[in-house]
């Protein structure tokens, strides 16, 4: 139950098309232990050999995943004017391949209007002691390690650029209007100190299993920055400094995990194992990179410890169905557990982790971090919620690796 936000999106930003990839890898050993298609067993030197960020110490990719030939990357003539003039809401045929995602920049598409009439989605799940229906059949969520314990969220201290500058928020169109997850900044090896790539939930991108790619996708980090934005009113500006204190940014590239986009879907599916996906954005008015303007960005952390071996994981991310409204960042924090959806639950697929935690709608794409040897790292991001309990979030493994450094990868030459 990916948590999505849906009708309302935020200002606008930035430049040029998007593209989504798909990446997915599987060997005679479990599905998320498969072999990246180069070398994925190096470790990166932030200071701990056994912390695996995607990069080597000379900051050169590992892994990586082979893209599509012939993607576009920007609509052009009659075809971006097309979609200027509104064609952007013709989901009639609406894309799903890589190669038919299109993300082109909208000037201020995302106005003050629109940005207040967003209302939060999340698919839903049940523990299983209770019940959900969701496509005619019930989907369960338990921890084989025993439940998790109810976690009121508390809200994140203001300003945002000064307590948590990496996490914004993440608008965008689907065929039901505009919505809205939560993303976070993340360190590009490609580009060490200089990152345009921003982490989220693959729910927040595509809509998986039978629908396709969302559109007007922005990024906009450390969103209500003082904490005082109100969502009633509407002619508020959101792009003040106070709003959006590093601007908008719009994504021209995004890749999430073929299992999102075979399987996925928003009751709740065994594909949210995969439920994650990484954009690369551009700046307006040819800015600084993201990283450099924000001060910061997360490492990644692949093959971080299993669920049932972390005491002190933080969870972040905008909540924004009743009782919040997704204006404010709010975190949970504690030990995880580990999450199984569903007694079919393939032996391959990854377990989850589980977090006590009432954040819901809004906060899904939200960043799971940990601290180790004194850096702290992205380990995974907000998918699944019952609303009242609990959320979880994808181990990442070499898939989500493969993901990520696609991303990396297309924008090694230009930053």
């Amino acid at each position: 139950m990916p948590f999505i936000r849906r009708r309302g999106v935020a200002a606008a930003a930035a430049v040029i098309a998007a593209v989504m990839v798909t990446a997915t890898a599987c060997d005679s050993k479990t599905k998320d232990e498969s072999k990246a298609s180069a070398s994925s067993s190096a470790q990166a030197d932030q200071g701990d050999p056994g912390v695996d960020t995607g990069q080597d110490g000379g900051g050169n990719t590992l892994g990586g995943f082979k893209l599509p030939d012939g993607i576009p990357t920007e609509l052009n003539g009659d075809a971006l004017q097309k979609w200027k003039d509104g064609g952007w809401q013709d989901f009639g045929n609406w894309k799903s391949k890589a190669e038919e995602f299109a993300n082109p920049y909208i000037k201020d598409f995302w106005t003050p209007e629109r940005v207040a009439k967003a209302e939060a989605s999340i698919p839903g799940v049940a523990t299983a002691s209770s019940t959900s229906t969701g496509g005619g059949r019930t989907t369960y969520m338990y921890a084989p390690d025993g439940a998790v314990k109810r976690k009121a969220a508390t809200r994140v201290a203001t300003t945002y650029h000064h307590y948590a500058a990496p996490v914004g928020k993440l608008f965008f169109t689907t065929p039901q209007g505009g919505s809205e997850c939560s993303a976070t900044v993340v360190a590009d090896p490609a580009h060490p100190g200089k990152s345009n790539l921003v982490w989220t939930a693959g729910h927040c991108v595509h809509a998986g299993k039978g629908g396709g790619w969302y559109r007007n996708i922005a990024f906009v980090p450390s969103f209500d920055n003082t904490g005082r934005y109100n969502r009633q009113q509407a002619s508020q500006n959101v792009r003040s400094t106070a709003v959006s204190p590093y601007g908008i940014w719009w994504a021209d590239w995004a890749t999430t995990s073929g299992d999102w986009i075979k399987g996925g879907a928003h009751q709740g599916t065994v594909a949210s194992a995969y439920d994650y996906a990484v954009l690369h954005v551009r700046p307006e008015k040819g800015r600084k990179s993201l990283q450099e303007m924000t001060g910061s960005a997360l490492p990644v952390w692949f093959n971080a410890p299993a669920a049932n071996k972390i005491k002190d994981m933080k969870v972040r991310g905008y909540p924004a169905e009743a009782p919040y409204d997704g204006s404010k960042m709010y975190d949970c924090r504690g030990a995880t557990k580990r999450a199984v959806l569903g007694y079919s639950y393939p032996s391959n697929y990854p377990a989850q982790y589980m977090i006590g935690c009432t954040m819901n709608g809004g906060a899904s794409g939200g960043p799971w971090f940990m601290t180790h040897n004194g850096r702290t790292y992205l380990v995974s991001n907000n998918s699944l919620s019952d609303r009242r309990t609990y959320i979880t979030g994808p181990r990442l493994g070499a898939n989500a690796k493969q993901v990520y450094l696609a991303t990396s990868n297309k924008f090694k030459k230009s930053g």
